[in-house]
């Protein structure tokens, strides 16, 4: 049997007596300060879970240094309280000394304080190593943007296929169709052209009676203007009143102005 087993059995039964002996000293320290007798043995299992947790990250495998430093911090500080509380658990019973308000109030906080550190434990732990991710992807690189030498040359691309001229003006205007004519310049084109009352309510889209009433207004217009080339535009601002619609007024002053027109011709 070689030195190292050897060293390992007599580890094995020192941690299984002190295991032992710290449980009923915690336990009996747990049933001292009022736990109940049926969960007073979870005293000892927290105090002791813990601190084999900190030992376990702390000298175990490859963590980062805060999960590290942690652990160290846990370990010790539980292992010092485990040594405390057995010493005063025995120091109560042997002198049947009842623990002052302040230990129990101690020893009660015991289990949240343990599960506390030992979740921040777990989540530091749960971090990447320091550098780790330095290591993997480095940070994206700075990558400036020149808008003005792209607009000029999507610009330049544009002249050189046609889409737009040497001014960087759009070629399409060139090829685009006229904007049809205002209705007021088709009524006015119609009843040059001599169309009735019908066509210029087709065309207009308006009834009858209106194409009847505008035709007679220009023919008002236009037998006025012989006489007096201003009364063309009186007679279409009184038709305005007379109608009452923006529409009529506007072919009542373009018939007007062409009446007076060829009556001045």
């Amino acid at each position: 049997m070689s030195a190292r087993t050897v060293l390992y059995l007599l580890l094995l039964v020192v941690a299984a007596a002190a295991a032992v002996l710290s449980f009923a000293a915690l336990r009996d320290l747990a049933l001292v300060c009022g736990f109940d007798g049926r969960l007073a043995w979870l005293l000892p299992v927290v105090v002791d879970a813990g601190a084999a947790a900190g030992s376990l990250v702390w000298l175990g495998g490859r963590v980062n240094d805060s999960a590290r430093t942690f652990a160290r911090a846990l370990a010790l500080a539980l292992l010092g309280l485990s040594v405390a509380a057995n010493a005063l658990g025995h120091g109560l019973a042997a002198f049947s000394i009842a623990p002052a308000w302040w230990v129990v109030v101690a020893v009660s906080a015991f289990a949240p304080a343990v599960l506390g550190a030992v979740v921040h434990l777990a989540v530091l732990v749960g971090r990447p190593h320091d550098g780790e991710g330095e290591d993997q992807a480095g940070p994206d690189p700075l990558v400036v943007v020149d808008e003005v030498a792209q607009l000029h040359t999507a610009i330049g691309a544009a002249v050189e296929s046609g889409q737009l001229d040497e001014h960087g003006m759009s070629r399409f205007w060139e090829h685009a169709r006229p904007a049809a004519p205002s209705r007021r310049d088709r009524a006015a084109e119609l009843i040059a052209a001599g169309a009735g009352r019908r066509r210029l309510s087709r065309e207009l889209g308006i009834s009858e009676y209106e194409a009847r009433q505008l035709l007679g207004r220009t023919r008002t217009s236009n037998g006025t203007s012989a006489a007096n080339p201003n009364a063309a535009h009186v007679t279409a601002d009184r038709s305005t009143d007379s109608t009452g619609t923006g529409q009529d007024a506007a072919l009542e002053r373009v018939h007007a102005v062409n009446g007076a027109g060829r009556s001045t011709s």
